[in-house]
Parts: structure tokens; sequence; C-alpha cells
């Protein structure tokens, strides 16, 4: 009847849109209602349609994936708020399909709707997986659930189709074709995101050590400028006269044209005379911090440290000598903040975060009001190169992390670099839809000679 065909049409449809859609809220809402709505009029049919009938293949082949799966990102209201009562409807249509089939079978001794029954159910237990086993386990087995189901429905095809191929050869091309496309865009699909996830990461391994090795220049680049500084004999003289206003105007010009983060300048006790980046804060102790402390000592240092007023950042120390006699300690570096991050992120395209120890001090990671970094997360303080799955403002990122090493050769904090799951599964999205495509128009163009012979044998118009 009317009403069968235009309900597997509606299932039909939404197992399309699950194919072609890997995670997109609008996209999985319209095929969940197109499903159900099928659903809906399969069962209608039962109570209108002629009783000798058997169901119609078409989609029963392409039924079994409720396409409720995919993480909700943009549609109000959000599909996995409501997903719980969608896949629950779905089950119990499900339920009620494969009751009905079975019902009749036992009342008319219709046995070719055995493998018909068996296959819902079946399609029904796959949901019920879902519905109650979360996690990769019950993701596997609910697909496996929907393989079985499938190949239930496909022997009950082959069955009708030796039985009413006069009447259903053109229906069962289009199930086929559904089927066979649903699967192998399935199949696709799980493998090209386990290969694209596999790439991420070593790509995301990569781009950690690409700014492990731009800090380690900078830090290079700190200790052979400061060196090259403490030379001049204009900044040590201004020192030992402690005439401020030329040490400030040394400062500053060496600080402008060495392009340095910052620069300062210390007494032989370590307490800060000048610095050059913030003429106004002078006057505190930093001789405990690990770069002027060895400086102190008589030994060039460079180092990733916390200080008080520049915070976390590389740091590269060099005693200051007059006639042999130390006087004090000159200071360069790069502060490791929300710049470097973005210019971080502007050389490797991804979400760049700076930790020190186990939280963030400089992200490119912005929060839900899209201005605020997400400073001061912390995390699990990992002691060597990683890659794994983490949450950031309720999304889902692929980070990987390597440590950042001081001169002592101590971890103190971790660089990472991620990427939103959403782009690689964007990236499935838009493979999948030329793959299905490609494969049911190769599947219809297979199908065409075999229909046109199909009639001539059969002698009549289908």
């Amino acid at each position: 009847p009317l009403l069968r065909v235009f309900g597997f049409s509606l299932v039909g449809v939404s197992q399309l849109i699950h194919a072609l859609t890997v995670s997109d809220d609008l996209y999985s809402l319209l095929g969940a209602v197109a499903f159900i709505l099928g659903l809906i009029f399969v069962i209608g049919s039962f109570f209108t349609g002629p009783k000798t009938a058997s169901l119609e293949p078409t989609s029963g082949a392409a039924s079994g994936t409720p396409p409720a799966q995919a993480p909700a990102v943009l549609v109000l209201p959000a599909f996995a708020s409501i997903s719980l009562y969608v896949d629950s409807l779905t089950a119990l249509l499900l339920c009620v399909v494969a009751f009905l089939s079975f019902r009749q079978l036992k009342k008319e001794f219709d046995r070719s709707l055995q493998f018909f029954w068996i296959g819902f159910f079946v399609l029904f237990l796959g949901v019920l997986a879902a519905l109650f086993w979360k996690g990769q386990n019950g993701f596997v087995l609910e697909h496996l659930l929907r393989l079985a189901g499938f190949l239930l429905l496909s022997v009950w095809v082959w069955q009708y189709l030796q039985l009413r191929l006069r009447e259903s050869v053109v229906l069962i091309f289009i199930s086929l074709t559904l089927l066979i496309s649903t699967i192998v865009t399935l199949a696709f699909s799980s493998i090209l995101m386990s290969k694209i996830e596999a790439e991420t990461r070593s790509s995301l391994a990569i781009d950690t050590k690409v700014i492990d090795l731009a800090v380690g220049g900078l830090l290079e680049e700190a200790r052979a400028k400061v060196e090259l500084l403490a030379e001049r004999g204009d900044i040590t003289n201004a020192l030992t006269e402690k005439n401020a206003a030329k040490l400030a105007v040394l400062l500053s010009d060496a600080l402008s044209e060495e392009k340095l983060g910052f620069l300062l300048v210390t007494d032989k006790q370590g307490t800060v005379v000048l610095r050059a980046h913030a003429l106004s804060r002078y006057g505190d102790s930093i001789g405990t911090e690990r770069a002027v402390e060895s400086a102190l000592t008589g030994t060039v240092f460079a180092t990733i440290e916390s200080s008080s007023a520049e915070k976390f950042s590389i740091r590269a120390a060099v005693p200051l000598y007059q006639k042999g006699t130390l006087i004090g300690v000159l200071v360069a570096g790069f502060p490791l903040d929300n710049v470097f991050a973005d210019r971080m992120k502007k050389i490797t395209g991804l979400e760049m975060s700076i930790y020190e120890g186990e939280s963030v001090v400089a992200t490119t990671a912005l929060g839900e009001d899209g201005r605020s970094r997400l400073s001061g997360i912390a995390v699990d303080e990992r002691g060597g190169a990683a890659t794994a799955r983490v949450e950031l403002r309720g999304e889902e990122f692929l980070a990987s992390y390597l440590p950042i090493i001081s001169g002592d050769g101590k971890i103190v904090g971790m660089f990472s670099a991620s990427k939103s799951q959403q782009e690689i599964i964007a990236l499935a999205n838009a493979t999948n839809r030329l793959t299905l495509v490609a494969v049911m128009s190769l599947l219809l163009i297979l199908a065409l000679p075999f229909y046109f012979l199909t009639r001539r044998l059969l002698g009549d118009e289908i």
C-alpha cells in the first residue's frame, strides 16, 4: 500500500541523512524525525493494507540505525538533550514493527516474514544497547547488532525478490542501493575517522616540537644578546655611577634595538635597579631567582622560570664586572604570554596553551564569551610528550603535550597544541558526502542493465 511505501521512503531518507552527517544537530534531528515518522507509517500499514501483503524491503534494509549518535553543537535545543527520548521512542516503534510482523507471521503462516521480524527485533536490541550501554563497548555492540539486523533483512529481501520480483524490482534496486551505500559510507567513515585522528595526533606531536624548537631558539637568542650587551662598557659605567637617567636611556634603546621582551639590571645583591620595559617597577629583590642567583656567582645562565614582574618567561642573566669586581647582573628575555601563544598559533594553525606547573598561564583558547582567555585551568602534569583528548568550554579537543624543561633540567611546565574534534568530524562529513554520492551513482549505473533485462524477461512494464 501507498502508506507503507511512503513510510519506508521516510526511513530511507533518514538513513541518507545519517550516512551524510557524522555530527550535526540540525541534520540529526531531521533524520530522527523522518525515521520515527517512517516507522509510524509502516505500523499504520499493518492496519490499512492487505493482510496477505509482506512488508516492502526498501527501507527495512537500510533502517537499522537511529541517527541519534552525533554530538550536539549548534541546534537549540541541543539534540543530545533530547536524544534519550528520541532513542526510546525509536526503540518502541522498532519493537512494535517486529511484534506486528511476528503476529502476522503466526496468523497467516507467511514464512517470508520470519527474517523480517527477527531483523527488526535485532535492530531494536541495537537501539537498546545505545540507550543502556554507553562508551566504546556500547558503540561496538550497537553496530554489531545493526550489522546483524541488516544481514537478516538482506536475507528477507532475497526471499522477497524471488517471490515478488514482478512488482518490487524498482524498490529493490533502491533498497540495495541505500543499503550498500549506507554500509560502505559508514565503514569508510569509521576508517576515515581513525586515519584522520591518527594523522592529527602525529601532526600535533610535530607542532609541539616546533614550539619547543622556537623556545630553544629564544633561549639561545636571549643568552647571546645579554652577553653582547654586558660587554658594552656604557651600561656598566652607568650602573657604577648610579646614573639612573643614563641607564634608563641605554637599556630602553637596547630593548628596542635587540627586540627583546624585557631587559633589567640589578645590583650585586640582586635588587632591581631598573627595568627598561617597566620603568616604574624597581627596588624588588630577585636574587633568589635561578638565573640571577647563578649570575651573582659569576656564571651566565639561561632558563625558563617565573618572576614577580615578568611572570613565566625565558630568562638569561649575565654578571656585570667593573675592574674585576662584580657590580650587578643584566637580565634579558622573552615572556611566555598570550602574545607568544598567538604567534605560535599563526605558525601552526592550532590552539596553543602554555602551562606553568599544572595551570594554564597563556592560551589562544577563548571562553564562552568569545573574548576572555581560558587561563588558570588546572590539569594533571605530564612527565613526557603525550597526546590525549581534553575538554574545553564543553567542546572536545585532541591535544598534544610537551614538557618545558628549565636550565637545570627540571620540568617546570608544559606546552600543548590542540585541535577541535569538530574540525576532524567536519572533514569526515565532507568526505562522506562525496563517498555516498559516488557509491550510489555507481550502483545505480550498474543496476540499470539488470533492470531493463528483468523487464524484457518478464515481458511486462515494471
